[in-house]
């Protein structure tokens, strides 16, 4: 058993007024206005968002994050700051398929963001393919994208990326219905649970039930007592990025969990 109100106090007393929209959104309030204009504000002309390595430069990677927080935030995939960040995507994919940062950011770019490494290759990809595929005017490039990534998974359900990559495959392949590739590939997740962290158990549970995974499949109930169990004293769940984003983990967790129908204990 998790403590939903220790957690609660540990975003408010911690979080930026974004991610304490994030909560608001959660517990069913309606979202503060000003967090949505402070959101759409950091949003490049592009469509796309900067990364923390390389302000002035648009991001796939970002782009993808910040298409996560907006969905937590309430805002829909056909209101013009989702579509705007989709479109940006869709105009960024290469002529095979595939994402890829451009090459000249490549000695700012941190290791699951460099041009030129197929590891980061497939986890881009996944994860754009993935938003894409969330939106019905960007389903021929989200197919495309699965397509492309179908093409390196292997006889026991393993991508050459990393494990993020997998569980946004699995996702991705699931909803476009792909589904020898979506169950090989979380065949092979499932026995790797124990090894995950908080971060990646609560990254995979919300990947996978947006991607409309029941919530009764036998890999997200073998997350969720990992996961639930990870919870601090003080409330948080720790980031593999550092304490400046166990707030945005806790957040990632508490969602995973309301996805989940574990909403009792949030009301």
């Amino acid at each position: 058993m998790y403590d939903f109100q220790q957690a609660m106090r540990f975003i408010r007393q911690n979080g930026s007024p974004v991610e304490q929209a994030r909560l608001d959104v959660l517990i069913g309030n309606l979202c503060p206005v000003e967090a949505v204009r402070q959101f759409s504000v950091a949003q490049r002309g592009d469509g796309g968002w900067a990364p923390f390595w390389a302000g002035d430069y648009s991001s796939l990677d970002a782009t993808c994050f910040h298409l996560a927080q907006a969905q937590q935030l309430a805002i829909q995939v056909n209101e013009p700051l989702f579509e705007n960040g989709l479109r940006f995507l869709a105009e960024r994919q290469r002529h095979d398929g595939a994402w890829e940062e451009d090459f000249s950011v490549a000695d700012q770019a941190p290791p699951w963001a460099k041009p030129g490494e197929l590891a980061t290759r497939l986890y881009l990809t996944a994860n754009c393919a993935f938003w894409l595929a969330a939106s019905p005017g960007f389903q021929d490039a989200a197919l495309q994208g699965a397509r492309y990534l179908s093409a390196y998974l292997e006889e026991n359900g393993k991508l050459p990326s990393f494990l993020q990559a997998l569980w946004l495959c699995g996702g991705l392949w699931g909803r476009l219905e792909m589904v020898v590739e979506a169950e090989h590939v979380l065949a092979y997740l499932a026995g790797r649970i124990t090894e995950l962290s908080a971060s990646q158990l609560a990254w995979m549970v919300t990947a996978l039930r947006i991607a409309e995974l029941p919530a009764e499949d036998a890999l997200i109930q073998s997350a969720i007592p990992s996961l639930v169990s990870s919870q601090r004293e003080d409330g948080r769940w720790t980031s593999d990025d550092g304490p400046v984003f166990d707030v945005h983990t806790t957040l990632e967790t508490l969602y995973a969990l309301k996805l989940c129908g574990i909403i009792h204990l949030i009301n």
